[in-house]
């Protein structure tokens, strides 16, 4: 093997531990938040924004685990989860909506491509 093909491949190994960590970490983050909020509040408000980000959440983690195994469709599945989360952020975010857009979809979109970019140089 060349230096060079030695170099892709630990570029790509190097992606795509990037990408399943900070996938990980942030779903489950999230997740926990969820968890944590049912647990304190069992009285769950049952309001279209807490449901839609609750699936959303549900979906992130999801999404994570499907780009373990497969990473180009599950860095799709976490870009449109990424796209979910900042409409969400728009829609709900009283003020600096940019912020709450790049807290809430920035991640997904970040690791989403990372998934994206270490299946398509395996294959």
């Amino acid at each position: 093997m060349s230096n060079q093909n030695l170099s892709h491949n630990k570029t790509n190994k190097i992606l795509r531990w990037a990408a399943r960590v900070l996938g990980s970490l942030i779903a489950f983050f999230w997740f926990f938040i969820v968890i944590v909020n049912l647990i304190t509040e069992p009285a769950l408000p049952h309001d279209p924004e807490s449901i839609i980000m609750t699936a959303s959440i549900f979906c992130s983690v999801i999404g994570v685990v499907i780009a373990w195994f497969y990473e180009i469709p599950g860095g799709i599945v976490l870009l449109v989860i990424a796209f979910a989360h900042s409409i969400n952020a728009v829609i709900t975010a009283g003020h600096n909506k940019g912020l709450a857009v790049l807290i809430a979809g920035g991640p997904f979109l970040v690791i989403g491509i990372l998934f994206i970019l270490s299946g398509r140089d395996s294959q």
